[in-house]
């Protein structure tokens, strides 16, 4: 009896793990910014464990409805999903510098018009974000390696850059309060610090 009630429990919480949202799909880069929703969709939204970002880097999240031909739509036809209005942005067919990003979706945002996400960089990207030995130390602790990425369309071509110290500091110029709270910032690249400030900057708009 024990035994049963441990097993039901355990589907149970499977069951609520896995449980359906309603995602609004977005095909481009542009479509996200005009908020012209493609369709609405029931999705199933999938924390990837700290071996699939490993092996693939990439997003933290696989998001998926379950039919073929609709996830074909997701994974492969669309640039970003909304859930409970936070944003997803399809990682797949993303490069930085030629190099792939990896797989399935990440948390993003907008701001002044272009969209920032965070991700995991695998292989050479994770070289060029951390260097050879930190590369080497970003893959042996790959969950808590992400950075953040700039997606701009301005040229009607989605074009990656990594957003380092540099890149937040040029993006603060135009708020010289926020610019100098920034310099004094110990981990100027940790993910939660670019965050914030990339909030700071959105909520200025």
């Amino acid at each position: 009896m024990k035994t049963l009630f441990f097993v039901l429990c355990l589907f149970l919480s499977v069951e609520g793990a896995l449980s359906q949202e309603t995602g609004k799909l977005y095909t481009t880069f542009s479509d996200l910014l005009n908020e012209t929703s493609s369709s609405t969709l029931n999705v199933i939204k999938e924390k990837r464990n700290k071996n699939q970002l490993f092996m693939s880097g990439g997003g933290d999240f696989k998001i998926y409805n379950g039919d073929k031909e609709l996830d074909k739509e997701i994974k492969k036809k669309t640039f970003a999903i909304e859930i409970d209005d936070t944003l997803y942005i399809n990682c797949i067919g993303l490069k930085f510098k030629k190099r792939p990003i990896g797989a399935w979706f990440a948390p993003g945002l907008i701001c002044k018009g272009k969209v920032y996400f965070t991700a995991i960089p695998t292989g050479s990207n994770a070289a060029m974000a951390f260097g050879v030995v930190g590369a080497a130390v970003q893959s042996a602790n790959a969950a808590s390696s992400r950075v953040f990425y700039e997606v701009d369309d301005s040229e009607k071509k989605l074009k990656l850059d990594r957003v380092d110290s540099k890149k937040m500091e040029e993006l603060l110029q135009r708020y010289p309060e926020l610019l100098e709270r920034y310099q004094k910032e110990a981990f100027k690249e940790h993910i939660e610090i670019v965050g914030k400030y990339l909030q700071a900057i959105k909520q200025q708009e």
